[in-house]
């Protein structure tokens, strides 16, 4: 093969490549495929890529929007969002999110305004609640695509790498949740989109240029809105140091940076709502800015709003957050340095910008409070360099074909062993260690594992025959079927994964608590929860009265920290006690563990003590002489 990765005019691949077909696709023999157009101003010739890559795609991104309806809201991120949003609504505000009627202005508003269109629209429900971080998804997918299209110069590598990144198993179940990461993704990658676009354009053409940097700094600035100053800082030293390290694109990098039209259209479009805020509740930008982004950047955020994971698990985790995708690691990594010792991978201008989008991002998270997902955004890369491996390279899909295999005949006796289990339904909290994924496996009893081990074996089935089918794909030099099987296998795991999150959203969702409390409730019912408000956030979504807490944080907000709005709904145990044996009817949301405690401190009667419903590790207690 003849075709080389010469990165004329900044992309993988130059004009005499980008005039032929992908190599190792269309040339394996009698490959399916489907024309698709290429944008205008795209110098390219009109290329094939792998039909079966399409359907592929489009089976993955209908199975991202019709499970994003189950399960239940979870605890912790979901309610923060989906609950201040439903907030909003009620009150007919659109500019300040509350919890509880308290301002929560931790993050900026972008996602509590879609969250408000979708909820509009589809009403108070999850799939409103998810839609808008589905959507969003996608324009990540998509844009991730637009990317790969650019660098590598082939319809076929965008596609792969949209479907790369699609496919992952972190991707699917970070994407479940309502937060702004998916947002902050998608405009990421647009920004990269921009500027590669920029850097590609000819030099002299100036105006093209700086249409390219305007789309970016627009980008910028969504994103800011979406997450904070994260969108800003990690193009601009991402940016820097791939100018430091090519002087080839030191101009682009000063028109990006110098010059003041990008800046002032940034904050045209971010400052309004900062400043209002501000306006309305003095120190805000101050907290803002210096504790909430650049404290919990440096890990030093006051108070902690989350335990910190370990460095060394959190890139352990990504092993599988990448799956199945980390199966491919080794072959493509084998390909890129054959590549560079062939003098084929010289990493110039556009590569270079994304191998310090990944490094920026992934250095910046030893400094962080670290949580699993702060690394989503800068997963773009890896998709582009999987998606050029696969379209250039051939790879063998042999060795991940057998490990994929082999998982699947290990997952059935597991599935056997735990057919079987008679284990205990409760996990010693002091062997967790961090705020990590594993801990969604330590929690759960016995119970819930014998309504998941049908799953199990369906899943370790299927496992096997992909890694059957992928072999035997790889063995007849359909390189463009293996890939596509990946990608059918984990649509098929994430509509199994959809049904497992529905088995044990009790143990994660306040939402069952919520028809308890509708079944018995009377007008002027008060609501009390044990514990803080970021541990039980659904309950702003599902219960519509106020909520007060006892044995809780009240430091935890910049509102009610510094300006002391909702102070009053923090409960010490005598006040509950006295609400208790009041007139007013009133629910008491505890821990199962403390159950004992408040009935002795309560002074429940045998009839009192009896809960009138549990949700996963959690009980609801009602003052029944009322």
């Amino acid at each position: 093969m003849d075709e080389t990765l010469s990165f004329e005019n900044f992309s993988f691949g130059g004009s005499r490549a980008a005039s032929r077909s992908d190599s190792g696709l269309e040339t394996a023999g009698c490959v399916s495929t489907l024309e698709l157009s290429a944008p205008p101003s795209h110098r390219l010739l009109r290329k094939r890529v792998p039909v079966i890559w399409v359907w592929a795609f489009a089976v993955m991104l209908m199975v991202y929007f019709v499970t994003c309806g189950a399960p239940r809201l979870f605890d912790q991120i979901d309610g923060q969002y989906a609950g201040a949003a439903r907030e909003m609504m009620v009150r007919g505000d659109w500019l300040t999110p509350t919890q509880n009627g308290v301002p929560r202005l931790q993050k900026p508003p972008l996602v509590y305004w879609c969250e408000l269109l979708s909820l509009h629209v589809f009403g108070v429900n999850e799939f409103a609640a998810r839609f808008p971080v589905v959507l969003a998804t996608a324009g990540w997918f998509l844009a991730t695509g637009l990317i790969a299209w650019r660098l590598i110069g082939t319809r076929s590598a965008g596609l792969a790498a949209a479907l790369a990144l699609a496919m992952c198993i972190g991707t699917f179940f970070f994407t479940h949740l309502v937060m702004p990461e998916p947002f902050l993704a998608c405009f990421l990658a647009l920004s990269f989109w921009s500027l590669v676009g920029a850097i590609s354009a000819r030099l002299e053409r100036t105006a093209e240029v700086d249409r390219w940097l305007i789309a970016t700094w627009v980008f910028i600035a969504l994103g800011t809105l979406a997450k904070g100053i994260h969108a800003l800082v990690i193009p601009v030293v991402a940016m820097s140091c791939a100018a430091l390290m090519t002087p080839s694109i030191r101009r682009v990098w000063r028109r990006f940076l110098l010059r003041p039209q990008g800046w002032i259209l940034c904050l045209v479009i971010v400052m309004p709502w900062y400043l209002v805020i501000e306006s309305q509740n003095p120190g805000f930008l101050k907290d803002h800015f210096f504790n909430e982004q650049i404290g919990s950047a440096l890990s030093r955020r006051w108070p902690p709003d989350s335990d910190r994971v370990p460095l060394g698990i959190f890139w352990l985790e990504h092993l599988v957050l990448f799956f199945p995708i980390t199966l491919l690691f080794p072959a493509v990594i084998q390909a890129a340095f054959g590549a560079h010792k062939d003098g084929q991978l010289p990493l110039k201008a556009g590569a270079r910008l994304l191998l310090f989008w990944f490094l920026v991002n992934a250095l910046g998270i030893s400094f962080a409070n670290v949580q699993d997902y702060y690394l989503m955004i800068g997963w773009p890369p890896v998709a582009v360099w999987i998606a050029w491996a696969i379209t250039r390279h051939r790879i063998s899909f042999k060795w991940p074909a057998i490990l994929l295999g082999l998982l699947g005949i290990a997952g059935l006796p597991v599935a056997c062993l735990l057919s079987v289990w008679r284990g205990g339904g409760s996990t010693n909290s002091d062997q967790i260690v961090g705020d990590t994924i594993s801990n969604v496996f330590q929690i759960l009893p016995a119970s819930i594992w014998k309504d998941l081990t049908p799953l199990l074996y369906l899943a370790s089935t299927a496992t096997l025959s992909t890694g059957f089918l992928v072999w035997l794909f790889n063995r007849k030099g359909r390189f463009d079927l293996a890939f596509a099987g990946f990608a059918f296998f984990m649509a098929a795991m994430f509509l199994l994964s959809t049904r497992g999150l529905a088995i044990v959203q009790d143990e994660f969702s306040s939402a069952k608590v919520a028809k308890f409390i509708d079944a018995w409730a009377r007008p002027g019912s008060i609501v009390v929860c044990q514990g803080d408000p970021n541990e039980r956030t659904t309950l702003f979504f599902y219960v519509k009265r106020p909520i007060f807490w006892v044995n809780g944080h009240s430091d935890m907000e910049f509102a009610t920290r510094i300006l002391g709005i909702g102070r009053d709904d923090y409960l010490t145990r005598k006040q509950v006690a006295k609400l208790w044996r009041e007139g007013s009817q009133v629910f008491l949301m505890i821990e199962r563990g403390a159950l004992a405690d408040w009935n002795a401190y309560l002074g429940l009667a045998p009839d009192e003590s009896i809960p009138i419903g549990t949700c996963g590790s959690s009980v609801v207690l009602l003052n029944r002489a009322n």
